[in-house]
Parts: structure tokens; sequence; C-alpha cells
């Protein structure tokens, strides 16, 4: 019987290294080597030789009324009849591919947390992008930790208080080098109170894969 990914990840586990980071309202544990350079490149090549992202209206997104490109490359797979609605579009959850389930399964078990979504981003080089958002949408358990895995390329990773949006007071700009392998929790209640965002950077040459991990209710 073949050995599957998720075996061969916790057969060759090492102790992860977390590091705690707190702000007002903010709580977040980031590992930079959740994965190791060989599983990180494995999970990379297979996303890149086997999955499609979605085209058309899934592609884009709604701003006020109108609908644009969305400038990164995105799919979604998760349980059986799982939806995920944001930004006027409604993402329908394709199968679990083996690779996928085998690291959300790694998930929960250092983390504890069963997961039912997943939402891919793909960012070709540094001009892909992703704005400032929080993710709020109804459909999320807002008891849950958002996880998020990174593959390839390293990318900034910004975290604004919603007080520097509206303009009511000043509020340090919380930033973090999202490695390749790594995994960020975005705990309670960071959601609530910090937007985030993927700048562009020049500088950025590869591809990066990011897995955001989501309990939907």
């Amino acid at each position: 019987m073949a050995i599957t990914l998720y075996e061969k990840l916790m057969k060759n586990a090492q102790p992860s290294r977390w590091r705690k980071i707190v702000a007002e309202n903010l709580d977040l544990d980031y590992c930079e080597r959740f994965l190791t350079a060989a599983e990180s490149a494995s999970l990379l090549n297979y996303m890149e030789d086997n999955v499609s992202y979605f085209d058309g209206r899934l592609s884009q997104v709604k701003v006020f009324g109108q609908y644009y490109p969305i400038p990164r490359q995105q799919v979604a797979f998760g349980d059986t009849g799982i939806t995920y609605k944001f930004s006027g579009t409604i993402i329908p959850a394709q199968p679990w591919p083996q690779p996928l389930y085998d690291l959300k399964k790694k998930i929960y078990t250092t983390r504890g947390v069963d997961y039912n979504f997943v939402l891919v981003n793909r960012y070709k080089n540094g001009d892909d992008h992703m704005g400032e958002h929080r993710d709020d949408e109804v459909e999320l358990d807002k008891t849950v930790p958002i996880a998020s895995v990174s593959l390839g390329q390293t990318r900034k990773f910004v975290f604004k208080h919603t007080d520097v949006r509206k303009k009511i007071r000043k509020v340090e700009l919380i930033k973090l080098d999202l490695h390749n392998g790594s995994l960020l929790m975005m705990n309670p209640p960071t959601n609530e109170y910090w937007f985030h965002s993927i700048p562009k950077e020049k500088k950025a040459k590869n591809v990066r894969l990011n897995f955001t991990f989501r309990k939907i209710k």
C-alpha cells in the first residue's frame, strides 16, 4: 500500500518552533518551518502540475457593483457541499486532492482544528497582490483561527488596524515575511480589528502559493 504524503510528513516531522505575535486585539502564531524544503517543493510541484484555477466570473471580484479581474489566480477545495461567498462571488469547493487533504490533517494534528475549506491563491510574481481586507464573512466560524500555509516566493504580509483605515488614530503596522513552508495562525479576534494584505513587490520574481484553511459553519 502506497504511503501518503501525510504519513511521510508525520514520519519526518520535526518539533515545530512557534513564534507568538501579539498587539492590540491581534493574536498570531507563526511557524517558519512547518513544512520542510522537500515537502514544500513536492506540494508546490503537485499544484503547478495538476491544478487548474478558476476562470470567468469566479476569477473576478465585485466592487461597488462592478466586476474586476482578481490580481492573482484562485481555486478552492473542501468538504462536499461547502461554498464560500465573498466580494459578491460564491466560491464552490472542489473535492480535496489527496496532498491538500494530507496537509489539512497535518494542521489538525499540530493545532487541533479540523478545517472543512481551503482557498488557494497563486501569485505568479510580485505584480500579483491582494488588497486590504478582513476575513469576516458570515459563513466563517469566527471562534476558529484561519490557518495560512505559504509555498514558494517569500512575500510581505501586512496588518493594518481598522482605526488606521478610518483615520481615527495611529496604530503601528504589523509586517511579516511569509516564508516557503510556513504556517501562520490568525487567531480571534484578529480579523475583527485588523485588515491584512499582500502588497506588490517588484523584487519578487517567483511563484507563491498560499492556502488559507477556514472553518465554514
